[in-house]
């Protein structure tokens, strides 16, 4: 079973032992900046986990369990092991970055010129993003020059000669946080380290 970013692990680091709901992310070298993942890595990756915990200074062991399945009865409640590692630090400005992009199709073109559908749908989403860079899924770079119309059917200027199958992209980024774990006391009771 996959284990998502946000579900609720336990966390063992030392003699600390707590609950938090980890988003998993990409450990960049070379950047600030780390990619989402939307679930833990499987095959021996190498991933790292932000959570909300107590400060623990590197290189400290980590151990991370999950909760057995909802279908055992509470009496066997037992934690499943998946994965160890050490603390990479308590940085609290560390950034997670989730990417999306948003895609457009060129209507008519006219050498460096496209107008683009199906990227947005209200005139008021294409001067919001009249600033940022599209770029195309044959390497060009463009940006936007106008809306046209009241559907979000946009004007585009491009680098290069854009061609009638291309598609037109638009990253978008936005920042994660892990969220809090939930705090109640009857769930305590039944948690059981091994």
């Amino acid at each position: 079973v996959p284990i998502k970013s946000k579900d609720v692990l336990t966390f063992r680091c030392g003699w600390r032992t707590w609950q938090s709901r980890p988003v998993f992310s990409q450990n960049n070298l070379n950047s600030d900046k780390h990619k989402f993942e939307r679930y833990m890595p499987t095959g021996g990756a190498f991933f790292a986990c932000t959570v909300f915990g107590p400060v623990t200074y590197a290189p400290c062991p980590v151990l991370v369990f999950r909760e057995a399945t909802e279908g055992e009865s509470l009496d066997s409640k037992r934690r499943e092991f998946l994965a160890h590692g050490s603390m990479l630090g308590a940085d609290a400005d560390r950034i997670v970055l989730k990417r999306i992009i948003l895609t457009g199709y060129p209507t008519r073109v006219h050498k460096r010129h496209a107008t683009v559908k199906y990227m947005f749908y209200n005139p008021d989403d294409v001067r919001w993003f009249m600033p940022a860079g599209l770029t195309t899924k044959h390497g060009l770079q463009g940006n936007i020059v106008q809306s046209v119309g009241d559907h979000g059917v946009m004007k585009c200027l491009f680098n290069a000669p854009i061609k009638q199958h291309d598609t037109v992209c638009l990253a978008l980024y936005k920042r994660v946080y892990p969220k809090l774990a939930p705090t109640g006391d009857e769930e305590a009771q039944h948690l059981v380290v091994l």
